[in-house]
């Protein structure tokens, strides 16, 4: 749900430095090779000696059955409908990836991919067909390291099955994200999630099923009328499921949602802040005794399962983003795509273009940033991990700036 919050422009910039405080919490149409050589010679032009090559693209599949209470990332609620699994696939899921192949087409070159994450949204809506497309495209354009690539994908309960499954790792999708959240039916409701408790078991028992590389378990806290009892229930539920991964993410009341005009931060029925902080506590413990690893402030990892797509944006590594929405992070720069359907299918015909350029050729939704804003971003990103700041990498990246 919540992984990938950096590049579906769900923060800004500085926003993420917020994140520490609180606690918590994208046919492969025929391409010249010429027009990919000129793309990747300028591409390079514009990498300073001390910026990394980008190595993970994150691309937004924004459609969902319906919009959460808590949610303001951009998304497109299709209705209860979408749900069925073999019910008339929605024009609309075409129609959109062959625009996001439309923006790929303006990138090229560089180092294989080593992360791509397909967030959203709801990706496990989209056909595995289409899926196959957006790889190709990747591939086309980047290349794939296909034997040590992590490509991850979130997937609702109740939007996908067995055989859907097996079908995205057929395609070389091997980290799947489970938005469960809760345990608890009557919570679920409250939040307005489109699953039951039902839907989420059969989900889990599919996901061991399939036989992927690593698998997550996404649950939230802090949400409205849970108690310490139910959340105890819930952790342990998910450690009786046995994940690789687990994220444990604090509600955040978004302006824009229904959740922010219906409750007030630290008043009933949400949990108390001295409640949401024990929470927290009690998360830490039982993950930790349970075996996993607090690598990061929401995340919890067996050993060799850390999610390697998000600690690339915690390391302020920069990444290809596509899509909706979504935000990139190249030549030290982050452009931000617009986040309604419409405005961004114009935009990758026209501003998208200059977007695979280094500067000065960039235009549009640019997020200008000077490098003393970059270097704080940094800092609290890297602060977020167990593993902590790396002053020698800070100093090697922005010199007198990181020394200071």
């Amino acid at each position: 749900m919540a992984n990938a919050m950096l590049a579906r422009g769900a923060l800004g910039p500085a926003a993420a430095r917020g994140l520490l405080l609180e606690g918590t919490r994208a046919l492969r149409p025929q391409r010249r090779v010429g027009d990919r050589r000129e793309l990747a010679a300028r591409a390079s032009e514009g990498c300073g000696a001390n910026d990394p090559a980008a190595r993970s693209a994150y691309v937004h599949l924004p459609f969902c059955r319906r919009k959460c209470f808590y949610c303001d990332f951009p998304v497109v609620a299709l209705g209860e409908g979408a749900t069925e699994l073999r019910a008339q696939e929605p024009e609309i899921y075409g129609r959109y990836v062959s625009t996001l192949l439309r923006e790929m087409e303006h990138y090229g070159g560089g180092g294989k991919l080593r992360t791509v994450f397909f967030g959203g949204g709801t990706p496990s809506l989209i056909p595995p067909r289409h899926l196959e497309r957006v790889l190709g495209r990747l591939d086309d354009a980047f290349g794939i390291d296909w034997g040590n690539a992590e490509i991850s994908m979130e997937c609702d309960p109740g939007t996908f099955d067995l055989q859907r499954l097996v079908e995205y790792r057929s395609l070389g999708v091997n980290r799947v994200s489970v938005g469960v959240q809760s345990f608890d039916g009557r919570l679920l409701e409250l939040c307005g999630r489109s699953h039951g408790e039902g839907d989420v078991l059969r989900a889990l028992d599919d996901v061991r099923a399939a036989g992927f590389d690593s698998w997550s378990l996404d649950l939230m806290f802090g949400l409205p009328h849970q108690t310490a009892e139910s959340w105890a229930e819930t952790l342990e539920m998910a450690v009786a499921a046995d994940p690789d991964h687990v994220s444990c993410y604090d509600l955040q009341l978004e302006d824009s949602t229904p959740f922010a005009r219906w409750y007030t931060e630290g008043e009933g029925p949400l949990p108390s802040e001295p409640l949401a902080a024990d929470l927290f506590r009690m998360a830490s413990r039982e993950l930790q005794g349970a075996g996993y690893s607090h690598y990061e402030i929401s995340n919890y990892a067996r050993e060799g399962h850390e999610c390697r797509h998000n600690l690339a944006y915690w390391r302020d590594d920069p990444f290809y983003a596509f899509g909706v929405g979504a935000t990139s992070s190249l030549h030290g720069r982050r452009v931000a795509r617009p986040k309604k359907l419409s405005r961004y299918e114009q935009w990758v015909e026209g501003e998208g273009r200059k977007v695979g350029f280094p500067p000065p050729d960039w235009s549009g939704a640019l997020l200008r940033e000077d490098e003393d804003e970059r270097l704080l971003d940094l800092i609290m990103l890297s602060l977020r991990l167990k593993s902590g700041l790396r002053v020698k990498g800070l100093n090697e990246r922005f010199g007198r700036a990181g020394r200071d």
